[in-house]
């Protein structure tokens, strides 16, 4: 199994034992986790873990929450030199567009996402992307600013046929620990149906803990029940969706 997005160091800051927990998970059989940033504060520090840890790989982009930002040239700037320094960075993110929280204007949050897709382009690197509570505005947003390798749509929660437009534009489609909740059936619809070959799994940990563990701290060893609930919603073999979302996560990353 692998966690296609959580955040190490938001478990830091939760004082979780966070390398502990990783290194347990590993040695449990996780194969790829991919630690995921939204800001510039433990981009130094996130590289040297992943350095240490062979399956471990990095993504650095800037959140939504980061888009009314005062010196936003040298932090874009700072970004691409992270980017092209990480040996381990395989994407830019998370980046996108969040309108249940109060970060900003379409606009401001917009302009964010362009110079960060713009980045991503001349990397060469595919985006995972952010949207709550905006999904036509994300859909639009990331038709007019095409990603050469495009990426995930992160945590996804809207409906089956908004997640085959995404899947048209060359996204994959990762569902999170919420999907387990009872109460949760357009997700659970949409984890039924993307295809196959469209499909990834993460923990978003330390947030959305699965419902068997609901009220604990979340950390990439859950991510197997999260595996269980999608392999039971699709009726297959867990093993069949275990190979599927292993072989998703090696070729959009280009990992051998």
């Amino acid at each position: 199994m692998l966690d296609s997005h959580f955040h190490l160091f938001h478990m830091k800051k939760l004082e979780m034992p966070y390398m502990d927990l990783i290194k347990h998970s590993f040695d449990e059989g996780l194969v790829y986790a991919l630690d995921i940033g939204i800001n510039a504060d433990n981009f130094e520090d996130r590289i040297k873990t992943a350095a240490e840890l062979k399956g471990l790989y990095t993504a650095h982009g800037y959140y939504p929450s980061q888009c009314n930002s005062d010196d936003l040239e040298s932090e874009l700037e700072y970004l691409e030199q992270t980017l092209i320094n990480d040996n381990k960075a395989v994407a830019l993110g998370e980046i996108g567009l969040d309108f249940y929280h109060d970060y900003g204007s379409f606009e401001l949050q917009a302009e964010l996402v362009k110079r960060q897709i713009n980045i991503a382009n001349r990397l060469n690197l595919p985006v995972i992307i952010h949207s709550r509570n905006a999904e036509a505005e994300t859909l639009k947003l990331l038709d007019e600013n095409r990603v050469d390798r495009a990426g995930i749509i992160h945590c996804y929660s809207y409906s089956p046929e908004t997640a085959q437009q995404f899947i048209d534009l060359g996204y994959n489609i990762s569902f999170a620990g919420n999907v387990t909740y009872k109460n949760a059936g357009v997700i659970k619809e949409s984890a039924a149906a993307v295809p196959l070959d469209s499909l990834l799994i993460e923990t978003d940990a330390p947030y959305l803990s699965p419902q068997m563990v609901r009220g604990k701290r979340n950390h990439p060893g859950h991510i197997g029940y999260t595996y269980s609930c999608i392999a039971e919603l699709r009726g297959i073999p867990l093993i069949e969706l275990i190979a599927a979302v292993k072989t998703n996560f090696e070729t959009l990353f280009r990992i051998s």
